[in-house]
């Protein structure tokens, strides 16, 4: 058994709810490439009691009596529109909470003080925000050099982008809470697998698979510099694939296909050889996007890696888009791409 309700939250508390449309169906899209990485979108009752300025829509699935939250959401837009049997409706469109952080924009340039810890310079951008309900993955990386390198009008979420960037972490994202999470990034490996489908679970649909691969001049050698206006020595690390069992490796090649660029800003040398050693694993996978059906599973998040057991397409996927349907059948649809070492 399926249900799905709309809370509608002012100050965190319930205070009214929103009616889906029964002839149409919504649904909540995931997509980690974005910068607000979910999207509810779906046609409701007009309900005059919200203010879409302030409130907040909470949507959360029942299923066989458990209930599961799959985020909350700002209200950025409402298309009205009378139905044939007279009956008010609105298409509603509503962004993932980091929306918050996307429109707060700075008034002056964003300063950064040199030795602050990147998890204190991130807290304060989302408190800034006017974020309260957060999660930071804790590290010690600190800034390096004092920091003004954001002009007046900036957004706070690409700020936030930049420096999660230069400390090897997602960018910024909301968890079906609604907390806001600031994450490491995992490779798609074994050791860092979030969910596990075999055949027949979760009404597990035939796969549809597109492949490309493409080999051509693609590096086997990765080179980051950093400049340093305070050091004369500029940070620099360097990655190689020598993998034997890698067709793109220095060893199968028998020569270096060089990928070189600077960086403006990391947090240390560490950070910096992980930067490539990642710009290393993520050239090893191949160009391999497969799309996959399954009945609901309210648990899936941004940045999940999924193993899949199903027959060819059998693998681990960084999974990269998601949706689900939110009226019968709750169909719900996965975009990954395979780890297939080439």
């Amino acid at each position: 058994m399926i249900s799905v309700e709309y809370l509608v939250l002012r100050s965190n508390v319930e205070c009214t709810r929103l009616t889906a449309d029964s002839e149409t169906a919504a649904q909540i899209s995931m997509d980690n490439t974005a910068g607000i990485k979910m999207t509810l979108t779906g046609d409701f009752e007009i309900n005059d009691k919200v203010n879409t300025l302030t409130d907040r829509l909470q949507v959360i699935m029942h299923i066989n009596g458990a209930a599961h939250p799959l985020g909350k959401y700002v209200i950025c837009g409402i298309e009205p529109q009378t139905t044939q049997a007279g009956r008010r409706v609105g298409s509603y469109t509503a962004y993932d909470l980091t929306y918050l952080v996307q429109s707060s924009k700075t008034e002056q340039r964003h300063y950064i003080a040199a030795g602050t810890k990147y998890t204190d310079a991130l807290q304060a951008l989302l408190i800034e925000s006017g974020i309260t309900d957060f999660i930071i993955e804790p590290s010690d990386a600190t800034i390096r050099t004092a920091r003004e390198d954001w002009e007046p009008g900036t957004s706070r979420m690409d700020i936030c982008n930049d420096l999660l960037a230069e400390i090897n972490y997602n960018s910024l994202w909301m968890d079906l809470q609604g907390t806001i999470r600031c994450s490491k990034y995992l490779q798609a490996t074994a050791e860092n697998i979030t969910m596990d489908y075999t055949a027949g679970q979760y009404s597990l649909l035939y796969p549809e698979t597109e492949q490309v691969i493409d080999t051509f001049d693609r590096a086997n050698v990765f080179i980051r510099v950093v400049e340093d206006a305070e050091n004369q020595t500029p940070l620099r690390a360097e990655s190689v694939n020598n993998d034997p069992d890698s067709a793109l490796s220095t060893v199968n090649q028998l020569r270096r296909v060089v990928d070189y660029d600077t960086l403006d800003n990391i947090a240390s040398q560490e950070e910096l050889q992980a930067f490539v050693d990642n710009l290393k694993f993520k050239s090893l996978l191949a160009t391999t996007e497969t799309t996959f059906s399954t009945g609901p599973n309210p648990v899936h998040q941004a940045f999940d890696v999924v193993a899949l057991s199903f027959g060819p397409d059998s693998g681990i996927y960084a999974e990269t888009r998601w949706s689900i349907d939110l009226s019968a059948p709750y169909r719900m649809q996965h975009t990954g791409k395979r780890v297939m070492i080439i």
